[in-house]
Order: C-alpha cells, then structure tokens, then sequence
C-alpha cells in the first residue's frame, strides 16, 4: 500500500506538502496541487483520517439527529447542515428518533462511542437528563429547531408562538370563530406546544374562548392528519376552521375533509405549518407557515463548529417565520 512519503517522492514535494493538499488544500499554489493529486492517483494513495483523527483527537464526523425521516422539512435542515460540513471536510452520521426519547439517549451514546466531534439534535424533551448530562460533560452540541432563547445551551429555532399566532389570526381576519387545532403530541414535542400556546392566546386576545374539545394532540402522520379532522368534524358544532402543526398533518386533514363530502376551502379552511414543497402544489394549494429549515441547519452546523472551536457563552439564534396565504383557506362559509 503506498504511504505519503510515496506521494511526496513522485511529486518530488515535501509530505508536509502533501499534507496540505489533503487538510487544507486552499493553501496550496494551484501547479503544486494538480501535482500532488496526480501523484495521488498514481500511488493509488488513500488518505488514512481514522490515523488522522488519532493523532489530532479528531474525527472529522458530526452526528446529527432527527425526530424523523419522513417529514420533507427535516430533509432541508440536513440539507444545510450537510452543504456547511462539506465546506469544512467533515461528515454527517445521521440518526431517526422516531420521536422517542429513549431512541434519543441510544442515538447519543452511539454516536459519541463513534467519537463524533460534536452533535447536533433535534430533541424530545429540551429539559431532559440527556442534554443536562451533555452540558455538565462540556460536550460540544447544538440544538435545531429549538424553543429555548435563554440558557446554557447552544440553539438554532423560530419563534413557534408567534407561528402559532399568526395562523390563527389569519382565520379570524377571515371571520372564523370556531377554530379547531390539530397537534403533535406535547409529550414529544415542544414545539407542538408553543404553536398550540400561540393558537390558544391569539383566541383569547380577539375575545373567543377557548374550546378544549377543538384541540387533538395525536402523532405526527398523514393517517393521523385524515383521522383528527373526522373527529373534529363530528362535534355537534364542529369547526370552520383547523390549523394544523405541521403540514403533514394538515395534508392528511384535508383528504379527511373530503372524505366527510367537504369543498375545501367553501366548507371548510385548512393550514399548516412549515411550508414543505407540496403544500404548494395540491388542490387547494396549503396555507402554511414558512420556516427557514435550509437556513436553520447550515446555522446549526455553523455554531457547532463554533462551539468545537471557540467555546464561549452560549448562542441561541431564533429565526423569522412567515404566514404564506394559499387557497386553503377563505371567508367562514355564510
């Protein structure tokens, strides 16, 4: 197998040289480079970065952790999160809680048996023993789509409140007043909650008082989506309207509607919440809330490389939502 001091001796460079085309290639003249990697090629050399990694206490890996795979809007902050690793020569272990916690602590254990430099988690339960345990570790870990704006953990979210509001402020400026709501679960997710919060003070700040019976918390699926709305709709003075957490759930109401012989939106209006792709391409085109989930994990994947490198006081960063007015949504019926 040949070694870097073959590398150097064919490229007639030092392995120091050698060294940086392979770490920091940017820093090197572009002739020099071509010739090392020619070289590179030739030798049919393979970098070796686990004997790297023993060397610098380094693995060049962050792991990542997901609620789940399913949900398009995880896809685009692992979408950041990758594209901001790739800049800086590091992997991504990605891990799926499937919104359990104890998923959660084995993912984490896992992942620091690898050795991973750092974590980034999209957790169940912000006050849990897992992320104390990281935090009295000195663990370097960042938190994405996170509700925490204070503390001592480092964080990335939006402000799920004011999401929460601005949906159900866009169905009473429409004249709504029976507002259903349906959840995930708060058991598993924070952010469930702070919309639901969001939703509830919205009501009372227009002088509607809150239904309990128009609230559904339930897991986070299409079935469950299709399923919630049913139930809402067989009250005996049903809602005009139903804000859903997530868009999945929301696209799941809306079959459901239809199922029950509903015209959406004439019938019955539908949002959701995190503006996926399709929502903007299903009839009628979802009401939703924009996140900036691309833009929220490249800022995650920043701020731990930041934590792993310049541990200072800790960041949380909360950034802006948007309430995108679709077709699925109109004037309470009569």
């Amino acid at each position: 197998m040949s070694t870097i001091f073959d590398v150097a001796k064919l490229a007639g460079v030092s392995t120091a040289t050698v060294s940086r085309v392979i770490n920091s290639p940017e820093m090197v003249r572009t002739q020099t480079r071509e010739k090392v990697t020619r070289a590179m090629k030739i030798c049919n050399y393979k970098y070796n970065s686990l004997a790297r990694g023993f060397a610098t206490k380094q693995s060049n890996t962050i792991g990542l952790i997901i609620p789940t795979i399913n949900n398009p809007v995880f896809a685009e902050s692992t979408r950041g999160v990758q594209d901001y690793a790739d800049v800086r020569k590091t992997q991504v272990i990605l891990g799926n809680t499937y919104y359990q916690y104890d998923q959660e602590k084995t993912l984490v254990d896992t992942l620091r048996e690898k050795q991973v430099d750092g974590l980034i988690i999209t957790t169940t339960n912000p006050r849990g023993n897992i992320l104390k345990t990281l935090a009295d570790e000195n663990y370097p870990f960042v938190l994405l789509y996170s509700t925490i704006k204070t503390g001592p953990f480092w964080a990335v979210g939006i402000d799920n409140y004011r999401g929460g509001y601005k949906v159900t402020d866009h169905f009473i400026s429409l004249g709504h007043r029976r507002i259903g709501m349906v959840a995930g679960n708060f058991s598993i997710s924070d952010r469930s909650f702070h919309r639901w919060h969001g939703y509830r003070q919205c009501l009372l700040d227009h002088g509607i008082a809150y239904d309990k019976n128009l609230l559904i918390q339930t897991d986070y699926s299409l079935t469950e989506g299709q399923g919630s709305v049913k139930t809402l709709l067989s009250l005996a003075d049903p809602p005009t309207a139903i804000f859903c957490s997530n868009d999945y759930l929301a696209l799941g109401a809306m079959k459901g509607a239809r199922e029950r012989g509903l015209k959406l939106p004439k019938d019955l209006s539908i949002a959701g919440f995190d503006d996926i792709e399709i929502a903007s391409y299903v009839i009628p085109a979802l009401t939703t809330i924009r996140q900036p989930a691309y833009e929220m994990g490249k800022l995650g994947a920043e701020l731990l490389f930041q934590r792993m490198e310049n541990p200072a006081r800790p960041i949380q960063r909360m950034l802006g939502t948007e309430l995108i007015v679709r077709d699925s949504t109109a004037r309470v019926p009569g």
